[in-house]
């Protein structure tokens, strides 16, 4: 019985250091490359990210043409929704926003090539950049342990 006490104590200790501390997140690979990734961060991006979309979707149905079909404008509502969504597991710390943030990059990347299908238009190219670095920055919040 006191071993099960000891081995609650530790636990309980252990989850109180993990929800006071600054996750930060930085592979090997890209130690000289990038600042390292904290949950603060990641949000941040993800915020950013979905107002950026916002505001190119906005720009798209207004724009016409290629710019307003319905695949490229379902995949920048999709971003918005995946950006807002992985926003409030990270904001709320939730234990599933490592598997929020893997889907929001997926949806990132696609948004961004979906950009960067009219990278003759400023607006688009600022979008896939933006959705680029959320997707990176949810690439490695996804794939911590």
């Amino acid at each position: 019985m006191k071993k099960i006490f000891v081995l609650f104590t530790l636990m309980v200790g252990f989850f109180a250091l993990c929800a006071s501390s600054t996750i930060t997140v930085l592979p090997a690979s890209a130690q000289a490359k990038s600042a390292p990734v904290t949950m603060e961060s990641c949000l941040a991006t993800c915020r950013k990210c979905q107002k950026v979309c916002e505001n190119t979707l906005a720009y798209c149905k207004k724009k016409g043409g290629k710019h307003a079909e319905a695949k490229h404008i379902n995949v920048l509502k999709d971003c918005i929704q995946a950006c807002k969504t992985s926003a409030d597991f990270l904001s709320r710390n939730s234990e599933n926003h490592g598997k929020s943030c893997g889907l929001c990059a997926e949806i990132c990347k696609l948004c961004a090539q979906s950009c960067e299908a009219m990278s003759d238009d400023k607006q688009m190219k600022d979008c896939a950049a933006e959705c680029r670095k959320c997707a990176e920055s949810c690439d490695k919040m996804a794939s911590m342990k």
